[in-house]
């Protein structure tokens, strides 16, 4: 299971804290071109991928994830060779007499104008690499709200994109949303969520906005430019979101993320169920079961930092993970992990239902699903 990050971003979206950087921020590091940059980059991950080779091949046991997901930043903006010679370093640590690696799942994050700009070649490229998954971010139908968040595209971009890669022969596309923005109103947002069933993407993310420190929008906020959301208004638009998504058929298999039936995510289920995974790039994370390390430095060079988990770190992370997810977690082990008298008043509260051996918190409570797992752990 192999995570790819690619730290690039053409412009910084107005609420985002990850680690990207823009073009213009490479350069006081170094005055290449951006095509300079981006082989560079692609030389040091490509480089991790192989001293990393053993650990690559430890995180996919058998029964385990074998999958690929490359995110960002944006991981479109990536010349089609260099994409190529990640994924041919990714696939490398892994047996094969004939041919190359075939992932179980292998996602490519995109932007929808990189998509448009660069065509249906580029579409057909990322096919030819191998990538059976697209996560796209949309962010929103709404040609308003785009341009506040600082998004490159406008929602005839994102429709003309998802057009592109579906004439690409791409048959497993997830479409990110956002809601829970100050000024999002719900006729805006049920637009939107009539124009994303109308295309009845595979898979469905849809987050709620935060204020991180480290984004653009956290200033605006200190400086009272921005005022969040109140909790009624999210809340009102997660229940529509989930009633939306029900009706049109989607699974809703973890609080943030739905699903055609057969469609959900390997990866990211894999993150839920505290699979070992290898994080390559800068700003990647990686986890072995028993320690986590992550990748510090600049896109030219870095090196990781590590930790060794405790037993509690552990214990709140299996509980705090597995009831994310409508699976929830088995009866006995959530039992031997928390009190058994606050479970007993959480499912008589209605908080947590007790089903075929397991205990998850119902759809109707996911929006305060982080107080119910905060009074279990």
């Amino acid at each position: 299971m192999i995570y790819v990050h690619i730290p690039f971003c053409a412009s910084r979206c107005t609420y985002c804290a990850f680690c990207s950087f823009t073009m213009a921020q490479c350069r006081r590091l170094a005055p290449l071109s951006a095509s300079e940059v981006y082989s560079r980059y692609a030389d040091l991950v490509c480089a991790e991928a192989e001293s990393r080779s053993g650990e690559i091949l430890a995180s996919t046991p058998r029964g385990g994830a074998d999958t690929l997901y490359i995110g960002g930043g944006t991981p479109s903006l990536l010349p089609e060779d260099d994409l190529a010679r990640i994924v041919e370093a990714c696939r490398r640590p892994f047996p094969s007499a004939h041919t190359a690696h075939t992932f179980e799942e292998f996602t490519i994050e995109v932007n929808p104008e990189d998509i448009v700009v660069k065509g249906p070649s580029y579409a057909a490229a990322l096919k030819a690499l191998g990538c059976g998954r697209i996560s796209m971010g949309v962010q929103s139908f709404d040609a308003s709200l785009v341009k506040w968040m600082r998004r490159r595209h406008d929602p005839a971009g994102s429709l003309k994109a998802y057009s592109i890669l579906r004439d690409a022969g791409f048959e497993d596309i997830s479409l990110d949303l956002i809601f829970g923005i100050s000024g999002l109103d719900m006729d805006r947002w049920a637009s939107s969520l009539d124009t994303v069933c109308a295309l009845r993407p595979e898979h469905i993310s849809a987050y709620q906005l935060s204020v991180e420190k480290g984004a653009r929008l956290y200033d605006m906020w200190k400086r009272g430019e921005y005022a969040e959301a109140s909790d009624e208004v999210c809340r009102s638009q997660y229940e529509l979101l989930c009633h939306r998504l029900k009706e049109a058929g989607y699974l809703h298999y973890e609080i943030s993320n739905f699903a055609l039936p057969g469609h959900q995510a390997r990866h990211n289920s894999a993150y839920w169920r505290r699979v070992p995974y290898v994080g390559l790039g800068l700003g990647a994370h990686s986890f072995s079961g028993k320690s986590r390390s992550w990748n510090k430095g600049s896109w030219l060079s870095y090196s990781a930092e590590s930790e060794t988990l405790s037993g509690e770190d552990v214990r709140v992370e299996e509980i705090m993970l597995s009831l994310r997810t409508s699976r929830g977690m088995d009866a006995a082990r959530l039992e031997s992990l928390s009190s058994g008298a606050i479970l007993r008043r959480l499912e008589d509260e209605g908080a947590l239902r007790r089903e075929g051996g397991r205990i998850y918190i119902p759809e109707d409570h996911f929006f305060v699903s982080d107080e119910i797992i905060g009074e279990i752990v």
